[in-house]
């Protein structure tokens, strides 16, 4: 997914050849070697707007987000249960998330009175490899009558089938999906965004703020690309703007022919839609060598890690990027300060306080105990959650401003499906450069 941008990511996910988190969540598969809507015409490139980085609306207090009271919860008393699904244990894992979740979970018990005063209690289950391990998670949550809800971490696989065993018996809580059907699921609420939202977002930047007329995307040809190629085609296409998409073979380790003809060089932005830290550093090598002046819109935070700047000769290449959660790079604003000082009192570490997949499980988890604080606390149901989860209005807890459930008629479990553009301005420093986006196509 989702998920939701941050410039320092750890090692152990260098590997990581799939989206996930910040945030960014691409939904992609297999496609041919180019593919174009039109050649790129010629144009020149416009700065993207500058935008105050504060928002008004940012959430700093906690207990008065969840609902909860200043102190510790009262261990004597029977724990309130949500279930956490995650992908950890193989080779694509995502242990931050879990990491997240559990700080959280200490924050809430140690000093915002747990749930109505009893401790909040993670119930985990952990897809390693297979989609098929999702029918275990799903068996050990539905089959858990003390459970009031389930929150998805960073999950790739089992997905799908999780939901399938649920089936809508419990509320599932998600930060960003990756999958389109996730949205249309029963009782499945997302509040960071999926598909169709990030790359909605997308275009309605390139329209908005860029005033772009040709975009350029080079992209590998593998299981995650021409899907998210489509999704930003169809959403251009509706706003009058050309797209010239090219494919590369993943192994290349030279990008410029791709870049040039996919009309980097005339584009009025260009859209490396990389993730994997060898395509990232020889994106940015091919576009410093070709001095393209476009607008560099990057999804997510792949392009921005340690792996990539060290590839780089210690510098991440210095585009923007389109992000579903607030960037804690940018510790201009409010919430920002307040979420690193706030997880790091729960033990939470400095590497993993700075990863999309922690801070969106941190977020997810105090957003669940305000649903459980709101749909009764200890005496909660998996109904009355639900309740409050599809009337919560926002704002989202170092997210968008705007969350409405249903919002979106054909995609009712879409909650938040809002975007921000940050610009990276070297090193391991972030700036908002816009507001929030509400995305085109939906």
């Amino acid at each position: 997914m989702h998920k939701d941008v941050f410039a320092d990511i750890p090692a152990y996910r260098r590997t990581r050849i799939a989206v996930a988190g910040l945030s960014v969540v691409l939904g992609l598969v297999a496609g041919g070697c180019a593919d174009s809507d039109a050649t790129a015409t010629a144009g020149g490139s416009t700065s993207p707007r500058s935008s105050s980085s504060a928002d008004p609306w940012a959430v700093t207090d906690l207990a008065g987000y969840t609902g909860g009271k200043s102190g510790a919860a009262d261990t004597s008393l029977s724990p309130v249960k949500i279930g956490w699904v995650n992908q950890q244990g193989g080779s694509l894992e995502y242990p931050s998330a879990t990491l997240g979740a559990q700080a959280a979970v200490k924050y809430i018990n140690e000093k915002l009175g747990g749930v109505d005063g009893h401790p909040l209690e993670l119930s985990t289950c952990y897809v390693v490899d297979s989609e098929q391990e999702g029918n275990s998670c799903g068996l050990k949550m539905a089959n858990d009558d003390d459970i009031k809800a389930v929150l998805v971490g960073t999950l790739i696989n089992g997905g799908q089938s999780m939901r399938a065993v649920i089936q809508g018996s419990k509320p599932i809580l998600m930060s960003n999906s990756i999958s389109t059907p996730d949205a249309k699921g029963k009782n499945v609420f997302i509040f960071n965004g999926n598909p169709d939202s990030i790359f909605g977002g997308l275009a309605t930047y390139l329209d908005d703020e860029v005033k772009a007329k040709s975009v350029a995307v080079f992209y590998p040809q593998d299981a995650q690309s021409i899907d998210g190629v489509d999704v930003l085609r169809k959403d251009l296409k509706k706003l009058g703007i050309k797209l010239k998409a090219v494919g590369f073979d993943p192994a290349t380790t030279n990008l410029t022919a791709a870049a040039v003809a996919a009309g980097v060089q005339t584009a009025d932005a260009v859209v490396p839609l990389v993730s994997s830290p060898p395509n990232c550093v020889a994106a940015a090598k091919a576009l410093e060598s070709l001095a393209v002046k476009a607008p560099i819109v990057s999804t997510g935070s792949f392009c921005f890690s340690n792996a990539v700047a060290q590839g780089l000769g210690g510098e991440a290449p210095k585009w923007l990027q389109l992000s579903t959660q607030t960037n804690v790079a940018d510790t201009t604003l409010t919430d920002v300060r307040a979420y690193l000082k706030q997880s790091e009192s729960a033990s939470l570490k400095t590497d993993a306080r700075t990863d999309s997949d922690a801070t969106l499980a941190w977020s997810l988890v105090m957003t669940a105990t305000k649903f459980l604080n709101a749909a009764g606390g200890a005496d909660a149901t998996t109904k009355t959650v639900a309740k409050a989860a599809t009337s919560f209005s926002g704002p989202m807890l170092l997210g968008s401003e705007t969350v409405k459930c249903g919002a979106y008629t054909d995609q009712p479990g879409l909650c938040g499906a809002q975007s921000r553009v940050f610009e990276h301005t070297g090193g391991n420093t972030f700036s908002a450069a816009t507001d929030w986006i509400t995305p085109s196509g939906l």
